[in-house]
């Protein structure tokens, strides 16, 4: 990651805060926007139009533009977040190196799924699919290795979050009111909203030490 030199630990904690704070702000908007939204009967994605609905980014209006332009945001922080968790002297090791190169991945197809929103198609699905697949897989890795540092609480943590995402897993294939709606999505994002959040306020406070 060439922009390793250029992110301090201030700056990584302070975007990983922001992260959940922004997402989940101009998620609430554009469905404070969306009378038809149902949480149960929806997904998200649906915030921003259906396949093959112009314009692109605002098929449907204030809904779709705060939800497209606050992924883009959220995720454009994410990105920034995860190259200063890869520059965490305890994640320095080829568990450590492969679980934060999935971090920076799925802060990526963040980005991607308010820049490709639903209304673009194939798109849009596999920016979805490699967000929500690259969680539980990138929180595992650096769970794991985290407690192999004096940090063994908090890797803990990482890994329970890890678990709770993978068994997250089939609800989306459950049928609707059940599975595979925006409460499901939600719940998925929490989790990474969670880790994002306490590692950027471990970056900020300088808690975890710094490679050279």
């Amino acid at each position: 990651m060439g922009l390793k030199r250029f992110i301090t630990p201030k700056l990584g904690g302070l975007c990983g805060i922001l992260v959940p704070f922004i997402g989940l702000t101009f998620v609430g908007l554009a469905i404070y926007f969306a009378p038809w939204f149902s949480w149960t009967d929806n997904y998200l994605s649906d915030l921003g139009g259906e396949v093959g609905d112009r314009p692109i980014w605002s098929a449907e209006g204030k809904a779709s533009i705060f939800l497209n332009f606050g992924l883009i945001i959220a995720g454009a922080m994410g990105v920034v977040f995860s190259v200063g968790v890869r520059n965490i002297r305890m994640l320095d090791s080829s568990l450590g190196r492969l679980g934060t190169s999935f971090l920076f991945l799925d802060m990526c197809a963040l980005c991607a799924v308010g820049i490709f929103p639903k209304s673009t198609g194939f798109p849009h699905a596999l920016a979805s699919v490699a967000f929500f697949f690259l969680i539980p897989f990138s929180l595992l890795l650096i769970g794991i290795e985290v407690k192999k540092s004096p940090e063994k609480i908090l890797g803990l943590f990482v890994i329970f979050l890890a678990v709770i995402a993978f068994l997250s897993f089939p609800l989306f294939l459950l049928p609707r009111p059940w599975g595979g709606n925006a409460i499901i999505e939600m719940f998925a994002a929490v989790l990474i909203s969670v880790f994002t959040f306490v590692f950027g306020i471990g970056l900020l406070n300088d808690r975890f030490e710094w490679q050279k």
